[in-house]
């Protein structure tokens, strides 16, 4: 033999031994940016995710018929049926919020001689949605105060307003009152309550229930009363605190930096409320070893409530959103507000509960994508997993974090991908021990809902996959041995419908060689679309906007035509709107549009099966149809207004502080001119300072000029910043922009100037002005929002 040929002979040879040790496999692809996922490189355990019902919410879930009430339960707490949420937050009763265990001194309910008639009545709503939480497998239920009871505070009042403070004579009172509520709802309810937060927002003193504390005062009652009488009487529950209202962990230093009560604290807590994309570190939490979770958020204010608030670009906000918490901060938990309820701002919400004109439940909800997108974290990553190791960013745009549980080998892998294009990425499963086969994907996308998709294979031997994310989504693979049910396919007005992924269709409607749209359709074609929630028929959650909805069509003309859209029938359905499209035959993708007909008896509302009916000339091609969207039809002018703030009515003209204990009022004893101005006095922060909403006074796509006249209430000796600042909340988070930024210690009126081009984007956005130093007090005057024409 050649020598020639006993090479090939050897090559031949060492081929087929790799192929048959399983070590010759298909190569992924090297030009694939790739995430390498540690299995062995644990990070953080997971305590689950969350949500409240706080102020009586879970009363409307209690009031709907049966079989919604039990959906909209598994679909809030169930992993097979819904996005399994595994934590409660509930409010501790202070006698107005919710049923307090002490109404006056000395007297406990329970102690009582009438509790067992009136025990059934108590904190009825909470105690209630705990228990169907309890069925469906949750059992970590967390209690924040609001305020200690009325009797034990300075102002006599359950609310926080006039700086509402727990009396020093009655720490210990509290302490007795908390320990005595984790005991009680053992004995009594036979509920265990897992954690108990001393104050939500301590910061800040509302309207409503609420109490004020300052980070000492927090530090005093742990370490002096409430950990000692924890400690002494037994009481199981772990200590939450600060939850203060912005994503920080500043209120809880004092104690975090005393060994005493740092000995005390188990979780460190916060809202995500201004949080920008920029989501920070807690260092000092994160050395001191403590548990950190997220435990209130939601879409706040009015101007959130928009069609657009409620789509995709929502869902991937808050995607993005958790997985940046749990990898920059290292969150354990992350609860959103209220699950489910009944709201004029339905930003509060991941399903709405709708209602009829007396108010009441009438069996119908809405879901919004965030909905979805949670629960691609909360139903797929449960309590006891560990975060792991992951190249978060392999490409531009896409995120990727992932987590495993220790017990079972199971893990979740979350990819979030915010491009307008897919994206192909690899996945190198490093040191997982066991060799996977196939990976599940679960997806959220513009047309999908935590849709099933098919299997993925992995290669190189159970170590690597490729993966196609679609884009604006948001996806979830888990193992194929630990798989999940596919949800129930409930489809909704914040999904777009891609003419080409149907439900069916009639016969000889040819799709493009892209399979991306619908090459073209004739004269009674249609398309059909199964189960489609039209709830109230409401896109827009603002107030006055009920009933209001409208189509989109994306198509490119050949001979035009019109779209009807009828519900559960092709033919005999009832028309409840329909598009017509011209015949320009202009070879572009265009957009058409119509108002949908939402009456309660024949119109949108409620579920319906959707047929998208083509009419036309017989004999032609009408059209290629791309795909379908819903909107709030709001296409109306908006008059270019000026807005001066000068306080001469003698009120503060709706300007309110951002911190919450600023006291502002307006004031004779210094104006710019005329004959009040507006002081701001009792500053803690820097941040602190007047605020205004002004998001309803200006219009997107419109240039405006700021101006104000500022002047310290007392001579400084050394310069201060005046910053004079717009607060600009988007879909990609809160960002803080200078209008003008002034180092002075000028301690006559100057003015303040700056100019801003109101973003598309912008959801809310205010007006304020602050200093450098939180002991400054300082007066504000005619200020002016003016339109640049």
């Amino acid at each position: 033999m050649s020598r020639k040929r006993l090479y090939l002979f050897i090559i031949l040879v060492l081929t087929i031994s790799l192929i048959s040790t399983n070590l010759w496999v298909p190569k992924i692809k090297a030009n694939s940016p790739t995430s390498v996922i540690e299995w062995d490189e644990n990070r953080q355990h997971i305590d689950g995710f969350g949500g409240s019902g706080a102020f009586q919410k879970p009363s409307y879930i209690m009031e709907l018929p049966e079989p919604q009430r039990t959906k909209i339960l598994d679909m809030i707490f169930s992993q097979e049926k819904g996005i399994g949420l595994s934590m409660v937050r509930n409010l501790v009763g202070d006698g107005e919020a919710a049923s307090t265990i002490q109404p006056e001194p000395g007297k406990f309910v329970w102690d009582e001689p009438d509790w067992e008639s009136a025990k059934d009545d108590f904190d009825k709503d909470q105690i209630w949605f705990m228990r169907e939480a309890e069925k469906r497998g949750v059992t970590t239920f967390f209690s924040s105060v609001w305020s200690p009871p009325a009797w034990m505070k300075t102002n006599d009042s359950v609310n926080g307003t006039g700086e509402g403070k727990l009396k020093r004579e009655n720490y210990q009172d509290f302490a007795d009152y908390l320990a005595e509520y984790v005991l009680g709802y053992k004995e009594h309810f036979d509920l265990d309550i897992s954690y108990i937060s001393i104050a939500n927002e301590p910061h800040y003193g509302p309207s409503y229930s609420g109490a004020v504390w300052t980070p000492e005062e927090m530090n005093i009652f742990i370490r002096d009363y409430l950990g000692p009488t924890f400690e002494e009487r037994n009481v199981p529950a772990k200590i939450v605190m600060p939850e203060h209202m912005h994503f920080t962990e500043e209120y809880a230093l004092p104690a975090l930096n005393d060994p005493v009560t740092a000995d005390y604290i188990d979780v460190v807590a916060s809202h995500a409320y201004g949080i920008g994309t920029d989501v920070p570190e807690f260092p000092v939490s994160t050395e001191k070893g403590k548990t950190i979770w997220q435990t209130e958020y939601m879409n706040q204010g009015e101007a959130k409530q928009s069609y657009e608030f409620n789509t995709i670009r929502d869902g991937l906000r808050h995607a993005n959103l958790i997985g940046d918490m749990f990898d920059v901060t290292g969150i354990s938990a992350y609860f959103w507000w209220w699950p489910a309820a009944v709201n004029g701002a339905d930003g509060s919400d991941l399903i709405r509960l709708t209602t009829d004109e007396d108010e009441e439940v009438n069996g119908m909800f809405r879901v919004f994508k965030r909905y979805y997108a949670l629960g691609n974290y909360s139903r797929f990553i449960r309590p006891g997993y560990m975060m792991i190791g992951s190249d978060k960013s392999p490409v531009e745009g896409v995120q990727i974090t992932a987590y495993k549980d220790p017990e079972t080998n199971n893990f979740s892998i979350v990819a979030t991908n915010n491009k307008d294009t897919k994206q192909e990425i690899t996945l190198k499963l490093d040191q997982f021990p066991e060799k996977i086969k196939e990976l599940v994907p679960y997806r959220t996308s513009g047309n999908e809902n935590l849709k099933k998709l098919d299997d993925v294979k992995v290669t190189n031997n159970g170590k690597a996959v490729t993966i196609n994310l679609k884009s604006n989504s948001v996806t979830t693979f888990i193992p194929k041995e630990h798989e999940l049910p596919a949800f129930e396919d409930m489809k909704d007005v914040f999904s777009s419908y891609e003419a080409e992924e149907n439900d069916g269709q009639s016969k000889g409607i040819p799709k493009s060689k892209e399979k991306t749209y619908i090459k073209h359709v004739r004269n009674g074609d249609y398309i059909k679309y199964e189960n489609v929630n039209f709830a109230d028929g409401t896109a827009n959650g603002q107030p006055g906007m009920e009933h209001i909805l409208s189509m989109d069509a994306t198509v490119k003309s050949i001979d035009g035509g019109s779209i009807e859209i009828r519900l559960d029938d092709p033919v005999a359905g009832p028309v409840v709107g329909e598009i017509s499209v011209s015949n320009d035959n202009s070879n572009e993708w265009e957009t058409f549009s119509t108002m949908i007909d939402t009456n309660p008896s024949d119109g949108a509302f409620g579920f319906h099966d959707m047929y998208l009916v083509f009419k036309g000339d017989s004999r032609k091609k009408l059209f290629a149809v791309d795909k379908f969207t819903f909107n709030d039809g709001i296409d109306e002018p908006i008059e270019l207004e000026k807005h001066l703030f000068d306080y001469e009515d003698g009120t503060t003209n709706g300007w309110k502080g951002r911190g919450g204990s600023e006291i502002l009022e307006a004031t004779q004893k210094e104006k710019q001119s005329g004959e009040f101005s507006l002081k701001t006095t009792n500053r803690t922060s820097s941040w602190h300072g007047p605020s205004i909403d002004i998001t309803d006074m200006v219009v997107k796509g419109e240039e405006y000029e700021f101006s104000a006249y500022f002047r310290f209430v007392d001579a400084l000796k050394t310069p201060s910043t005046v910053k004079f600042m717009l607060e600009i909340t988007d879909l990609g988070g809160t960002t803080y922009l200078p209008l003008e930024e002034v180092e002075t210690n000028n301690s006559e009126w100057f003015p303040l100037t700056g100019n801003y081009m109101i973003s598309q984007d912008i959801s809310s956005i205010k007006l304020y002005v602050e200093t450098s130093k939180p002991e400054d007090s300082f007066y504000i005057d005619n200020v002016i929002i003016e339109p640049i024409n």
